[in-house]
């Protein structure tokens, strides 16, 4: 029974985490908006962009797993805290602490679910 209750759980973090990155195809990349571009990409689509990139690369010398799975989680903060582009004029380390704060509330949901 106890590990019935913990796989809902478990589940219930994993469709929370999913809908949460969900929403970076609808967070438009900051720096395209303040210039006016019209139909911005969204910070999904910047992630699958550089993801594919990682998977093309054929330098023997780059781990290129390393930079697909980078490409795919470096901006999932922005779900949470937004696209913060310098001009936003908040300090790095405001900016950081954000982001920190809600790549905890990301680890946290995906342990939850693997650890198990």
């Amino acid at each position: 029974m106890a590990a019935t209750i913990e796989t809902a759980v478990g589940m219930s973090n994993m469709l929370q985490f999913m809908k949460l990155i969900g929403q970076l195809k609808r967070v438009p990349r900051t720096g395209w908006v303040y210039r006016n571009v019209k139909k911005p990409e969204s910070v999904s689509d910047h992630m699958y962009r550089m993801a594919m990139m990682s998977l093309t690369i054929t330098d023997p010398t780059v781990d290129k797993d390393r930079c697909i799975k980078l490409a795919l989680v470096h901006d999932m903060a922005e779900c949470i805290v937004g696209d913060i582009a310098p001009s936003d004029n908040i300090s790095k380390a405001e900016k950081h602490r954000r982001e920190e704060a809600s790549d905890q509330l990301h680890l946290n949901t995906i342990d939850s679910v693997f650890s198990k």
